[in-house]
């Protein structure tokens, strides 16, 4: 009788190299915790003055905003964020639920690939994009003309309904994606029962996936709606930022992130105006997180087996003269109701896919109208001020500050990975895993108050004391904070799909933990790697919200890292609310440019991740 030996264990790492290599992943770890819990220490400590006298301040109970006079209500602030929030889910929610079926259920597979791929090149676009097509599109070619049909006196269109509007379009790819996943997810077993009994394929999608696949969903609209609440520049754009309580469809308002990303900048310390902004982003954390743990809470119940409650049949004994006629009859209109609900609801679930990528198409659409004609050899060379006026210091500024933040966080989140992925049962593993995860939900204007306290403005520095000032450091700092999380995810689960039989054989080779990882695992999960380092640099590369409070910008290139860096996003930001033809036009050439430099980095990763199944996957 044969018997088969054991697969080989990993070295202990009793080498100095080894355990040097376990350091490194250690203190990457370590570093992670530390970020996160020094966002909530500081973000705590800053905020304590307000949260010390909440009840005089009446930061949460009054809307009278005017620090000058010494009022500091922030209710108007948070009706702004639940009324955009609200409007953005009861749009989006439908749409997305409704494009998940159609994509899961109807649709064949060269459309869902299609559409898979749209709905990934509208999450990309970034909130400064969004925001600047909705103000120049949405509100004032879409919703002015419509308010003025109605009879609504409002000139611009403006408001926190286009605000709503805006943000449904920002989370339909996410409610879309993770819907559909989860309705992927559906064994096929329970699609064929009901079929096989006579369901039509609607009666089949709504009492048969939809049930099955409910707390996905909802799982889904949670990350959704942690998204809507914590976008500011979308919201800042079009809202109106008027500082007064409005319940009219016509409203115009403003939102927790936009009042932080408009006045904490201008703060001094001393005054009860910035610990009271701080405690509104400190409310604005704790939310995000809230929503996606629950989220995540409810996807790890989903996917454990439950038991369906079916409704009780009750059968009714009366007479009839012809049980078989009236049988056959009521058989004969049920069908008749079944198949007319089946072509109306298809119909439905093909217009809510419909519906989820025609944004996508306005706004490139419109972007390349008004913006193409204006990109010049100019926009490349010149300065804003010199003629023709270009965003030459925008753009090397841009590349500074994403360069500078890759190199922080793809050597950390890398190290990182291999601690989450090939040391596993480190007791470090589970707690960065959820923290990291958690880090990947934080608002990004949140980051930005962060590091507006840690590196801009101190929190440690004495009363009268100068302030560091906005820089470079800054600006890349809270993009890499921002990167780490896609980084570290992309990199451990690049490390999981690595067959464990390469490993097995490099042990059994006499390779430590630290050659096997650098010379196999590495290698072989590089291909998905790069492509979740893409995925990130994407990312950042039209983030505007942090730049604001910590590497603002200039008119100039900037002399040193430790200046005021301008970059490409917040340029379109500040141009596209001037009223000069000269600057809108700068602000539509930067917007071009700055699609189609995101755009084609996103094509880029998904030609990489055509290839995403690591190579030595094939060899297994």
């Amino acid at each position: 009788m044969s018997t088969t030996a054991p697969a080989p264990r990993p070295p202990a790492p009793s080498s100095l190299g080894d355990r040097a290599f376990l350091g490194l992943g250690q203190t990457a770890g370590v570093f992670v915790l530390s970020v996160a819990a020094a966002l909530l220490a500081v973000l705590a400590y800053q905020a304590w003055p307000a949260v010390s006298r909440l009840g005089e301040l009446k930061v949460l109970t009054s809307a009278d905003w005017n620090p000058d006079g010494g009022a500091y209500g922030g209710l108007l602030f948070v009706y702004g964020t639940v009324a955009t929030s609200v409007i953005a889910m009861l749009v989006a929610v439908p749409l997305g639920v409704g494009a998940a079926a159609c994509l899961s259920e109807l649709a064949p597979a060269r459309v869902r690939q299609a559409s898979s791929f749209l709905l990934e090149l509208l999450a990309a676009i970034p909130s400064v994009i969004f925001g600047f097509w909705a103000l120049e599109f949405l509100a004032r070619r879409g919703l002015a003309p419509a308010f003025d049909l109605f009879g609504l006196r409002h000139q611009s269109g403006e408001g926190i309904l286009a605000a709503g509007l805006v943000l449904a379009v920002m989370i339909l790819p996410y409610v879309t994606a993770l819907s559909f996943d989860v309705c992927q997810a559906v064994p096929r077993s329970q699609r064929e029962g009901s079929l096989a009994l006579g369901a039509t394929r609607w009666h089949t999608i709504w009492k048969v996936v939809l049930p099955y696949a409910r707390p996905g969903i909802i799982a889904a609209c949670f990350l959704a709606l942690g998204r809507a609440i914590g976008e500011t520049m979308a919201v800042t754009m079009v809202i109106g930022n008027a500082q007064h309580l409005d319940f009219s469809a016509t409203a115009t308002g403003d939102t927790i992130p936009s009042i932080i990303a408009k006045q904490l900048h201008e703060t001094t310390p001393g005054t009860p105006k910035r610990p009271t902004l701080i405690l509104l982003g400190l409310l604005l954390l704790v939310i995000t997180i809230v929503m996606n743990a629950a989220a995540r809470l409810l996807v790890r119940w989903a996917s454990k087996p439950h038991l369906v409650r079916t409704r009780e049949v009750a059968l009714i004994d009366a007479p009839s003269p012809d049980p078989a006629a009236a049988a056959a009859a009521q058989a004969a209109r049920a069908r008749t109701r079944a198949a007319r609900a089946d072509r109306v609801m298809t119909a439905v679930l093909w217009g809510c896919q419909v519906l989820t990528v025609v944004p996508l198409f306005l706004i490139l659409g419109y972007i390349t109208y008004k913006g193409a004609d204006k990109v010049t050899a100019a926009f490349f060379t010149n300065l804003p001020h010199e003629r023709p006026p270009g965003l030459y210091h925008a753009l090397v500024g841009s590349v500074t500050l994403v360069g500078l933040a890759a190199a922080f966080a793809i050597p950390i989140g890398l190290m990182t990975g291999v601690l989450l992925s090939e040391y596993r049962k480190h007791r470090l593993a589970a707690p960065v895993r959820f923290v990291a995860e958690l880090l990947g939900g934080v608002p990004s204007i949140v980051i930005g108050v962060f590091v507006y306290a840690l590196l801009v403005s101190p929190f440690w520095l004495a009363p009268g004391q100068k302030p560091w000032g906005f820089s470079a450091w800054a600006g890349a700092f809270a993009l890499g904070v921002m990167m780490l999380p896609v980084v570290i995810r992309s990199a451990e689960e690049a490390m999981r799909l690595v067959p464990n039989s390469l490993r097995e054989a490099s042990f059994a080779l006499g390779a430590s933990r630290r050659q096997t990882v650098l010379k196999v695992v590495l290698p072989a999960a590089l291909p998905a790697i790069i492509t979740g380092v893409l995925l990130a640099v994407g990312r950042i590369a039209g983030e505007t919200a942090p730049l604001i409070l910590t590497a603002r910008g200039s008119q100039y290139l900037a002399k040193s890292l430790s200046d005021p860096t301008p970059s490409l996003p917040y340029y379109v930001y500040e141009f596209a609310k001037r009223p000069d033809e000269a600057s809108k036009n700068l602000a539509w050439a930067g917007a071009f440019v700055l699609v189609v430099v995101v755009l084609l980095l996103n094509i880029g990763t998904r030609l990489v991740a055509g290839k995403r199944v690591v190579a030595a996957a094939r060899a297994d």
